[in-house]
């Protein structure tokens, strides 16, 4: 019987000859682990669970946590508010039959911003209540003649929001400005044809899977074919103007590869927007000239990175390709300090003072931020067949994760 961890790594490997690499080495060292544990504690010798929560299925996307609330997605179209203290229901939103499969949840003004895979919901914080739905400007590439093109999916995507507005990256591409409270749509930018497009008729396939709001500018990364089926491909960073939705500017990185080639958030430092690919690339490019001002990439990189850069402070983490964690001087990306653990992440960094979170499939390898040593391992209680599916959420000393069939939180150890 095929595990989720298998089955969710298909999905996300479709489109890159890397990935497909990536689980011999993840499967490998995990098989043994998960399956000589005890499935039934409540957590294993490394971590202290607190509580542990049933739900249906698996979700991607990052649980939000505000005040004593916790909000975790499903794998059944449910968005569950959950007391941060002992992981009960305060309610339950079942807006649709989809997976809740964007990268994070996210929680802003009294709003809970919830991207399921073709469309995104917002609900009342305090109720549950939907206030609205959108649905992406339609992908139309590859639709052949007589069929409906769907909206542009927001499967991984990592949405951001002021106060007043959020923004949704999705394939097609495109990034919409969306009311927080009415989801009204304020604008919708897409990038026209693009500059390498050698389509004959259209254009070839493109999205965004990742926004950062920063000032009076939105952030956008950008994939983009260069042939049919996406042997080849470019990755962009693009700048759009925060209240009109008017590109500012576009810049591609000097790498090409293959496939959905960018899938993270752009994250900013000072005056640079750093960026990190699929190909284990991190690039610095600042803001003001749109020049690339410094690129890190380790030569024996031989996994794809799904994980963003997460900045902590001073340092920059990213995830090698190499089956290690490099923190990063972010004003010019030399290495600071090295953390490693097997194979590659399978969804983004959590950062805290103390420690980093990468999760792999059916395990967390969690470090000291400040040694690079392995802290300890976490697996999902109650599974045979585990996955940690999310990326984890923190708040005072507790870690949040969605998993098989399940929302879990543990102490910080």
């Amino acid at each position: 019987m095929t595990s989720r961890i298998s089955r969710s790594y298909c999905q996300n490997m479709r489109f890159s000859p890397l990935l497909r690499n990536a689980p011999i080495s993840i499967t490998t060292s995990v098989v043994f682990l998960w399956s000589c544990r005890d499935a039934t504690g409540l957590g294993p010798p490394g971590v202290r669970g607190r509580w542990y929560q049933p739900q249906s299925g698996w979700a991607r996307a990052r649980p939000a946590v505000v005040g004593n609330i916790v909000y975790f997605g499903d794998g059944y179209g449910e968005v569950i508010a959950r007391d941060v203290a002992d992981g009960e229901r305060k309610w339950t939103a079942r807006i649709g039959q989809e997976r809740i499969d964007g990268a994070n949840i996210l929680v802003r003004s009294g709003v809970v911003v919830a991207p399921l895979e073709t469309y995104t919901v917002g609900l009342d914080a305090a109720s549950g209540r939907e206030l609205w739905r959108y649905r992406a400007p339609a992908d139309t590439v590859g639709v052949p003649t007589g069929y409906v093109a769907l909206p542009g999916q927001v499967i991984e995507s990592r949405i951001d929001a002021d106060d007043n507005t959020v923004y949704i990256p999705a394939w097609g591409a495109s990034v919409s400005a969306v009311d927080l409270r009415t989801g009204q749509v304020r604008w919708v930018w897409q990038p026209g044809r693009i500059d390498g497009d050698t389509a004959t008729s259209g254009v070839f396939a493109s999205g965004s899977n990742g926004v950062v709001v920063s000032g009076d500018t939105i952030f956008a990364t950008l994939w983009h074919f260069v042939n049919r089926l996406g042997g080849f491909s470019q990755a962009w960073l693009v700048a759009i103007d925060r209240v009109s939705g008017r590109e500012l500017w576009r810049v591609r990185l000097p790498y090409e590869g293959s496939g959905t080639l960018i899938w993270a958030a752009p994250v900013v430092y000072h005056n640079l927007v750093i960026v990190h690919t699929l190909s284990a690339r991190t690039y610095g490019i600042d803001r003001e000239t749109q020049k690339v001002v410094w690129e890190f990439t380790v030569d024996s990189a031989h996994l794809s990175t799904i994980a963003g850069a997460e900045l902590y402070g001073d340092v920059l983490y990213v995830d090698g390709g190499d089956s290690q964690i490099h923190g990063l001087r972010p004003s010019d990306g030399t290495t600071i300090s090295i953390a490693a653990f097997p194979a590659a992440s399978t969804r983004d960094l959590l950062v805290t003072e103390k420690r980093i979170y990468v999760p792999i499939g059916a395990e967390v390898y969690i470090l000291d931020r400040q040694t690079g040593a392995t802290v300890a391992i976490a697996h999902q209680p109650g599974s045979y067949d585990p996955l940690f599916s999310s990326a984890a959420a923190f708040s005072n000393g507790l870690v949040f994760f969605t998993v098989a069939d399940g929302a879990w939180c543990f102490e910080e150890p």
